[in-house]
């Protein structure tokens, strides 16, 4: 949906990130409206502990943008696809991310699609999260016809999956799938395709996570079976 270029602020001369919205989208309606959703969420939230900083949104074109501080470290899905992280960097990851969904929360957005890829790594080592492309924000008209599914597969909540609304319980199981993953080296319901892994959101029970590190403590299974839940309201 959007083309994301590394850009130089002329100004005070520091380097930024301008995400803009893909030129064959450009007459679309329904997808510039989600895209100027995904500025408001994001401009909202700016400043808030472990978000993404938002210096300046706008048009250009007919075509709006966002313009936001450029992160030099990647994103956490690249850190994984270079092997496994130590349990310290996995807990200190999730613990920021987490404090950037309480923020997003307390003000009322929802990201909907939380996943290692938008947990982006600053030059320090810390997390900030970004793409709010398909968060929900309360005084926005959703955009989203009931029972539509959005999110990733592999971190979808089993409400989501359903096609049912999110909640912040939905964003803190996609946090607790990564930390699975951090901690682990996979997902809890990994499987051979989209639709199979999310079929066991919906219905597998939650798998030990010292099945697949032996190193965990066994008490790790049971913050996961609260953080994994079926029904959101058993979740942390």
């Amino acid at each position: 949906m959007g083309e994301v270029y590394r850009a130089t602020d002329a100004v005070l001369e520091r380097k930024v990130a301008v995400k803009l919205l893909a030129e064959r989208y450009a007459t679309e309606e329904e997808v510039t409206a989600r895209f100027r959703r995904e500025a408001l969420a994001a401009a909202r939230l700016s400043g808030a502990p472990h978000v993404i900083t938002v210096f300046d949104v706008g048009e250009h074109r007919k075509r709006p943008f966002i313009v936001m501080e450029y992160v030099e470290g990647g994103s956490v899905h690249d850190r994984l696809r270079d092997g496994r992280v130590t349990p310290d960097q996995a807990l200190e990851w999730v613990a920021q991310g987490g404090r950037a969904l309480d923020a997003a929360h307390a003000a009322g957005v929802v990201h909907r699609d939380v996943k290692p890829a938008n947990l982006l790594i600053t030059a320090n080592g810390d997390v900030v999260v970004t793409d709010f492309g398909i968060a929900s924000t309360t005084g926005v008209d959703t955009l989203t016809l009931p029972g539509t599914v959005l999110g990733t597969a592999g971190y979808l909540s089993p409400e989501q999956a359903r096609g049912e609304p999110a909640t912040p319980a939905s964003d803190r199981y996609g946090l607790a799938v990564v930390a699975f993953e951090l901690l682990t080296g996979r997902r809890p319901f990994e499987a051979d395709t989209a639709a199979t892994e999310a079929f066991a959101h919906v219905n597998a029970p939650v798998p030990s996570a010292s099945n697949f590190e032996a190193k965990l403590p066994p008490g790790l299974d049971a913050v996961f079976r609260r953080a994994l839940a079926k029904d959101p309201a058993e979740r942390p």
